[in-house]
């Protein structure tokens, strides 16, 4: 929700594509947020993949959440 900057509280089943903040800014975002606060690299097509906020979820192996 921060990363994205989005004031609505976000669901795991919120569909990323039906936030106007999801955009490759965002992605980018959270490459970085990823790197820095999880140690964790994922890549971009990772992340473009993801459909709704469970999937970043998923990808951060439980540290979010």
């Amino acid at each position: 929700q921060d990363i994205l900057q989005c004031d609505d509280v976000l669901s795991e089943d919120a569909v990323l594509a039906d936030l106007e903040e999801w955009d490759s800014l965002s992605i980018m975002t959270l490459i970085a947020f990823f790197d820095k606060n999880l140690g964790r690299q994922v890549r971009f097509d990772e992340l473009k993949t993801c459909r709704q906020v469970r999937d970043i979820m998923a990808l951060s192996n439980g540290a979010i959440g």
